[in-house]
This record gives C-alpha cells, structure tokens and sequence, in this order.
C-alpha cells in the first residue's frame, strides 16, 4: 500500500513532493528550514546506506560460518533473559 500510495504521489506533479515524502510528519520532526532538510536528507541517505551494508554483511557471515546469523547472534534477536540463560547453559558465563 505505501508503494502504491508513493508512486500516486510521484505521478502528481506536485512541485512539493521528493522520494519519500509521504506527508506524514506527526510529531514535526522534519525541519522547516532548507539547511535542515538538506541535512535530514543526507542522513536519510546515510542511514540507508549503513543498513544495506549491514545486510551484506549478515549474508556474508552466514556464508562464512555456515550458521545463521540469528542462531549466531542471540543477543540481537532474542530477549535479554533468555539470551543470557542461553549462555549460561553453553558455559559461555561462569
């Protein structure tokens, strides 16, 4: 649905819209002044970027060590508790 609803905006030729704009800013976090929407832009940008690195390098690890990166990384994906009690189970904590 947001797809649909982007590409609808994209095709309207409204002189306000760019790439990801959705209008919806509940909270105004979204700067008002044109140096602060560049710079919201660029960290945009940037943080997409970083999670598409990050992504490789899962895929990359679960290549390497055959073991999957939520298997591997428990303390990510699991609650904190059951994370620990995991290792202590493994002896991993003394």
């Amino acid at each position: 649905m947001i797809d649909v609803y982007g590409i609808s905006r994209s095709k309207s030729n409204n002189p306000e819209y760019f790439p990801g704009n959705f209008g919806f800013d509940p909270l105004g976090a979204y700067p008002k002044c044109e140096s602060g929407k560049e710079w919201m832009q660029l960290a945009e940008i940037k943080n997409g970027w970083l999670a598409m690195i990050a992504v490789t390098v899962f895929a990359v690890q679960e290549a390497v060590s055959n073991v999957g990166v939520v298997d591997e990384t428990l303390f990510f994906f699991f609650p904190l508790m059951k994370t620990l009690h995991e290792y202590a189970n493994y002896r991993y904590i003394s």
